[in-house]
This record gives C-alpha cells, structure tokens and sequence, in this order.
C-alpha cells in the first residue's frame, strides 16, 4: 500500500495538498486493443447494423460496420502509396465529415498518427503546424483549403501529398508544388489494392498487431497562450477514458450522437472515435455547415456534447424568440420558466438534497409538455439523455437554466492532455458551482497554490517535437493543468479559471474575471465580454454585442444604423448593455464593474483575439486594447483606436473606431431611477 507521501505524489517532486478520487472506485484498466481493433470487432459481431449516417442532397445515407470497415480499409491501403508508414504524420483540415474519421483510422492502421486542424486555420497558422509535424501526408476538404495548404506547403519539405475531398473547383491543380489527389482517387487506388496485393486476413493481421501504447492521435491545445501544441495521445488513452466514461452514463447500442463541434477538438474525437466505438454508438454528420441546425434538429440525438458558447448561443435564441413573439406565448413561457428554475434548484442548486414537492413536479411535468418541449424541440434536444459541456466553464445561469427546461446537463473538466475529460457530474449529484467527480482510474490533486493536477491512464505522454514544453507540464505521474481551483469536502472538483487570469484588484482581492463574464453572457444582447481590472481599484469591461438579436431590437425600434460598428456605438444601444450591466452588478457581490466599452469589433480568432475553440485569449487581447482600457481608467469619454483586422485568406485591413466609454451607477442608484434593461 502506498505511503501517505506517495498518495500526495511528494516523491514526485509535486506538492499536493490534497487528492480525489472516483466516489464508485476504479474499474479494471483495459491494455490490450487499439481503435481498429475495436472498429473490426464490431464488424465480426454485428456487420449490418447502422455505424454511421451523412446528409448528403438532403437524405441521409447510411453505412453500417461493414461499410465502415470497407472505406477505412481502402482509404489505408490508398494512403500507403505515398509512401506513408509507422510513425508518420497525417495532416488533416476540414469540415465535419465521415472521410476525416476514415482517415485518421488509416493512419492508426499504418501505425501513424493523424493531426487534426480546426477549418478556419489561417494560412500562417496551418504553415506553424507543418513546421512542427512535418507530416507525410495532408487531407484537405476542398479548395479554399487546399488553397491555404499550397500557400505554405514549402514549409514542410516532408509532404508527398494533398488529398482534396469536395472537387469543386479542382480542376486546374496539375502542375502544384504538392501532387492535388482527389479522395477517390486514394479509395480507388486501395480497392486494386485490396483485390491483387494485399488479402482481408493480411490486413485484419495488421490491425491486430498493432500497439496500445503507439500514439494514434495528435490533437492540439487551445492555444491560450500562443501557437496551440500538439498532445501525443495513444489508444491506450483513448481506450481507458472512453470505458471510464460509459461506465458512469451508459446508453443503448445504436444511440445517436451527432457530430458538428470541430473535429480538432479533442472531445470529438474522443467521442467520435472512442465512446462511439465502445458504447456501438452511431455518428451523424450534417451536410454543410450551414445545415447544422436544421440537420441536428432532424436527428433529434441522445448524446449531445457542445461547447460553452453553443449553450449560450441557444439560450440567447430562444429569449429573443420570446421577446418577439405574442404577448398571451411570453406570459406562457415566463410563468413555465418561473416553475423550471424552482424545480431546478432541487436537481442541481441549493436544494438538491431535498425531493421536489409534488405540486412542483406537476407542474414542471405540466410545463415541458406545453413549454419545454417545444423549446427544446427547436433546438434538436428533445431526445437528448446524455448531455455534457466542455471545453470551459458555462455560466451558472446557463446551466441552470437547462435544468429549468428539463435537460439533465452535466459539466464536464478537462483538456486535450487527458484526453479530453478528467470530471463529470454524476446523475444523482449534479452541482451547479462544479464541475463533477473525478473519472474512474483518474486521480486529480491539488497544490498549496490552488492549481490542480492530474494522473492516471487518460494522462499524455508528451507533446509531440516539442521536449522543454513537455518537461513543464509533466513531472513524475502529475500533469500541471494550469487551471485554478478547488476540492469540495464532498468531493466535487471546482474550477474557477486559469492560474495566469486570475484577476487581483489593488485591494487585494482575487477575481476570476470568466465567472463574471458569464453572468453578462447570460443575457441575450452579449455576446462575449473582456472583464478586466488587474492592479486597478475597480472592474470594468469590453464588450461585443449579439449583432442578430441588437439589430432586431433595434429595428423594432426604428433604430437607423449602418452596420456592425454603428450600432454598437448608437444611445440607445448603450442605454441598452447599460440596463444589462446593471442587472449582472446586482449578482455580483462585493466588486462591481464600473465603466464598460462597447467594441466597435467582434473578438476574432483570424485576429489572434480567440481560439478556435471559442476562448478569449486573455493576454493577448488585454494588451493589444491596452491603450483602451488605460482609456476606461483615465475617465475619458470617448476613445478612438485602429485596429488591424485579418481575414481568413490572410489579408489585414485597418479599421478605426470612435467607443463611448459608459459610466455605470451603483446598484442602489439604479434601483432608485427605475433602471434595468428594456426588452
């Protein structure tokens, strides 16, 4: 049994004041299978049931395993006529699409890796990850990137090939630097491949003699602090959290999850990859980006993972539907809701050890069938059994207020370094202010400096070329997770934002800016918020509006305004994000936000102002509007800056903008004039 030191891993060399663990206990660690092999099994067991659907010209076409299993096997025998083999490299740029996913099991099979990259990559970004990989191969969706891919290929000396998917366009790619191939070309090429030189028993052999422990997947970081890194996770890795993960919320074979969060983050290829292998799930692809909504609506999935800014983009929907529809609907679904969050206290708030009464369930059950339901419905959660966020923190006000409606949603902690997930809640104790319970065979730990740590089978190995940044995140069996946060005594794990963004006023008070900035998000005019006030007496704030929902609002109004930029700057817009302000002060308890800018420019990631995942790049953006917010503190009126825009083909633009700096009174005051926000 293991000393008191080893359990705080002090011979590590990490001080951990203190350790959790899964409340069920650990489950039998699995060493001996690879994805493929996985993949095959279900093949040889159930062949001719459904693994896969994709919309394509609106029908949806399906594949089952054998289906599956064919155009994997194909795709592989084709890429190994570029040369490509054991530890190879396959670069990967594109939209939802089963022919991704085929891809990267190719690469597996050959004992390669794939590196997935989110779409809306820009060209240097792409030409920073060829540097890094050097991969032998790349897949590409269509033109446009292509396009980006052929821009920077010299950057990359090892690339043999471009593999191009949707051929639009690509008819007058002979002569490029990088051979252009089409995806049916590479299928065509492994099927004489697999009906001359190489046998179904021979290839079958190679997925069973692959390693656990080989590295199968190369996602990247979020890339907060700069150029995203590379994790190298294994089969081993995936394998483990994905059994740990249907261990604690299993479903049917066959259930339906739907994938359109970018497959560069790592929860859709743990999902896609892992989860949906083990649990025999099916994936569903939608046909275009563009359809997401309406396909997912039609799907209607039982599994459903999004990030944080999707709950949020939902929940601002549905309010500015509300606020334009009849006034007899409004009171309907003002009073339905009223009753959800009461009845939601009891599932995830202050109430959670108590039953609900019965009138209160009467009610609530009356209310997702004349309410909820149909709400729901609108948005492809109807279905939905098992839902998670991640990828950050979501708001107390928006979880709550799945809960109202009827969604048992669970948060979920982690990061690309453990594959994805390290917390969950659990169905019997979801907690609003955290984020769940250790995983089975994981355990988290926690410094004197409130940072927590992670160890256990989900835990990287290393990035990947990249030794000095291995070497400060891992030390020992611990990965530092830069995150800062806390262990309940009932062991829930909290998390209250990065240990680099926690905000000290010069009082000395410590702020986590994103639990503020999620209380602002929670309304429907907000769209993202740079709460900012290190070193200063007071908070303030940089916003962008929800240009949707504002300029509706403002058209009712008769409002005139000429774009984006005039709008944010218009009186009664500022009157309006005033009122919002407002009413987050007053959930806010001792330090309020001032002063607040509305931004004549939405944070961008083409601009380096977010990730591709959707998170406010602190730093950077901080100092790149430092000039700004000196301007907030100095208490000038007005502030005028330019700011370089970049557009996803790479050109940058300068743009200027004239903001309005808006004072905003104390809590008391308001009350006293009647303020607040006019719907």
């Amino acid at each position: 049994m293991a000393s008191a030191d080893e359990e705080l891993g002090v011979e590590e060399g990490v001080n951990v004041e203190r350790v959790e663990h899964a409340p069920e206990g650990d489950i039998d660690i699995i060493e001996d299978i690879t994805l493929p092999e996985i993949m095959l099994n279900h093949v040889q067991e159930h062949g001719d049931e459904i693994a896969l659907r994709w919309k394509r010209y609106g029908i949806w076409e399906e594949y089952d395993w054998e289906e599956y299993y064919e155009r994997v096997r194909h795709i592989t025998l084709g890429l190994e006529t570029f040369g490509f083999e054991e530890d190879d490299i396959l670069f990967t740029i594109g939209y939802n699409r089963p022919h991704q996913l085929w891809a990267w099991l190719a690469a597996q099979i050959m004992g390669g890796m794939a590196a997935p990259n989110y779409e809306d990559t820009l060209p240097e970004g792409i030409g920073d990850q060829l540097e890094l990989l050097s991969p032998k191969v790349a897949y590409a969706e269509d033109q446009e990137m292509v396009d980006k891919l052929l821009q920077v290929a010299d950057r990359s000396p090892s690339l043999e090939a471009i593999i191009y998917r949707d051929d639009k366009g690509m008819f007058r790619y002979e002569d490029t630097a990088v051979p252009v191939i089409s995806y049916e070309e590479v299928e065509q090429r492994g099927k004489d491949r697999a009906d001359s030189d190489v046998s179904a028993d021979e290839f079958e052999s190679r997925i069973r003699d692959l390693d656990p422990q080989s590295p199968a997947m190369l996602p990247p970081t979020s890339g907060t602090t700069g150029m995203p890194k590379r994790v190298k996770l294994s089969h081993f890795n995936f394998v483990n959290l994905a059994n740990a993960a249907i261990e604690i919320d299993p479903l049917p074979e066959g259930s339906d999850y739907f994938s359109y969060l970018p497959m560069a983050w790592i929860g859709e290829q743990m999902i896609l990859m892992a989860a949906a292998f083990l649990g025999g799930w099916t994936a569903n692809f939608p046909e275009e980006p563009e359809t997401e909504s309406e396909d997912l609506r039609e799907i209607g999935p039982e599994i459903i993972f999004s990030s944080p800014g999707a709950y949020e983009g939902w929940v601002a929907d549905i309010k500015a539907q509300i606020e334009n529809t009849s006034w007899l609907k409004r009171k309907f679904y003002e009073k339905a809701m009223d009753i959800g969050k009461r009845y939601a206290e009891y599932v995830s708030g202050d109430k959670r050890d108590q039953e609900p009464p019965a009138s209160l369930r009467l009610q609530h059950w009356l209310g997702y069938w004349t309410v909820y339901r149909p709400v729901l419905d609108k948005i492809g959660l109807k279905r939905a059994k098992n839902v998670y966020t991640g990828g950050g923190p979501l708001g107390e006000e928006h979880f709550q207020y799945y809960h109202a409606l009827g969604v048992p949603l669970k948060q979920i902690w982690g990061q690309s370094e453990v594959c994805g997930f390290v917390t969950m809640h659990r169905d019997d104790d979801i907690q609003v202010d955290t984020v769940g319970e250790v995983f089975p065979n994981v355990t988290v730990g926690i410094t004197p400096e409130g940072e927590l740590v992670v160890s256990g089978p989900v835990v990287t190995s290393g990035y990947y070329n990249q030794p000095e940044k291995t070497e400060e995140a891992l030390e020992g069996d611990w990965l530092h997770t830069d995150d800062f946060g806390a262990i309940t005594d009932d062991g829930h794990v909290k998390v209250f934002d990065r240990m680099d963004d926690v905000l000290e006023l010069d009082d000395g008070s410590a702020i986590a800016p994103i639990s503020v900035e999620t209380k602002l998000k929670f309304n429907p005019y907000i769209k993202e918020a740079l709460v900012v006030g290190d070193g200063r007496e007071s908070l303030s704030a940089v916003l962008n509006i929800r240009f949707d929902n504002v300029a509706e609002w403002a058209d009712q109004r008769d409002i005139q305004y000429a774009g984006y930029q005039d709008l944010t700057q218009k009186e009664p817009v500022l009157e309006l994000i005033r009122g919002v302000v407002e009413e987050t002060n007053e959930e806010l308890d001792e330090h309020k936000i001032e002063r607040f800018v509305v931004l004549f420019k939405e944070f961008d990631a083409d601009d380096g102002e977010m990730t591709r995942t959707g998170k406010i790049r602190r730093e950077i953006v901080t100092n790149r509007y430092q000039e700004l917010i000196d301007g907030v503190y100095a208490g000038e009126e007005t502030v005028e800056m330019d700011v370089t825009i970049t557009y996803q083909d790479g050109r940058e633009s300068v743009e200027h903008g004239e903001m309005s700096v808006i004072d905003v009174p104390a809590v008391e005051e308001a009350m006293a004039d009647g303020g607040g926000v006019d719907g």
